[in-house]
């Protein structure tokens, strides 16, 4: 394969270079065993090639999997561009996001996520990935055999002014049809008149389809209340009853997360995750289940589109 290769004493970030091709089709016709790449890393980073809109962005990804247009459960803001392409997430640009895995509470999670730069920051902004391979080697035995014992639960109160409403979770403002939803997918659930509160338990530990691989697959620090950056903002949310936090995590038996099993986690991740900065027209496709991810804060204008599919 034709690689550039650049990376820090700690491990290589590899881009595929576009630089002779005239788009990543051409590149993946002559290179048909890309996927071993993506396997091998979880991640695949295109530069060089002439992606340089939501629309060029668009025609490539059937070429790299099957987007879908499946956004149920969201707990994070987006804005749609398209059909199957989003902003990658509508969050203050001074606010870190943690890693994690996307979708990792639903039944049915998104096998691949394909990242777009089509406007790099001025500074900052990075989405940093992390092998959720090395991640089980990394993190403490004992702490891997309980949450692989006890799973972990995914605790959401949606009410009006606090995170993303119920209504933009589910994409639809009827309630009996949440309800249903709720009931097919397993998710334990609880009007307050027009506020709802759900419950639902995943793994914490997947086994990959295609190379057999066990994985750290789970959002346990992203969507724990004391997981949360920056530190004013966790301080707030901490100081509210536990049915008022918009969203939070505890192990599934209901047993509150330790606080330093959780900075375990951060430093296991921070230890694990590698980092390039986005140039305009870089494509980035991860493996969701054998690659978390994460974005910096950053400064300047950002734009990074996201698809999602299998």
């Amino acid at each position: 394969m034709n690689e550039l290769v650049t990376g820090s004493s700690s491990d290589l970030v590899r881009f595929v270079d576009g630089t002779g091709y005239r788009d990543p089709e051409q590149w993946i016709r002559e290179n048909p065993r890309w996927e071993d790449l993506l396997y091998e890393r979880g991640y695949v980073i295109f530069r060089n090639f002439a992606i340089h809109d939501a629309a060029t962005f668009d025609a490539v990804l059937d070429l790299l999997m099957r987007p879908s247009q499946e956004f149920s459960e969201e707990t994070s803001p987006r804005s749609s561009v398209s059909g199957r392409l989003f902003t990658s997430t509508d969050y203050p640009a001074e606010y870190p996001i943690q890693f994690h895995h996307e979708f990792s509470y639903r039944q049915k999670h998104p096998g691949r996520l394909a990242f777009c730069c089509l406007r790099a920051p001025r500074a900052g902004g990075a989405t940093p990935v992390a092998d959720a391979r090395k991640m089980l080697n990394r993190i403490s035995p004992d702490v891997v055999a309980k949450f692989e014992r006890l799973g972990i639960a995914y605790v959401r109160n949606y009410f009006a002014g606090m995170g993303v409403s119920w209504a933009d979770s589910f994409g639809t403002s009827d309630k009996s049809a949440v309800s249903s939803y709720c009931e097919e997918h397993g998710i334990a659930y609880t009007w307050h008149g027009d506020d709802l509160s759900t419950r639902q338990v995943a793994p914490a530990l997947r086994v990959h389809p295609a190379t057999g691989e066990r994985a750290w697959f789970n959002s346990a620090l992203n969507l724990n209340v004391a997981g949360l950056e920056p530190k004013s903002e966790r301080d707030i949310l901490m100081s509210l009853p536990e049915d008022m936090v918009p969203v939070n995590t505890t192990y599934g038996s209901g047993e509150p997360i330790e606080l330093d099993v959780l900075e375990h986690i951060r430093e296991s991740y921070a230890d694990v995750g590698v980092r390039f900065d986005w140039q305009t027209a870089d494509l980035m496709l991860i493996d969701n289940l054998l690659s978390a991810h994460a974005r910096e804060p950053f400064e300047g204008e950002r734009r990074v589109l996201v698809s999602m599919g299998s």
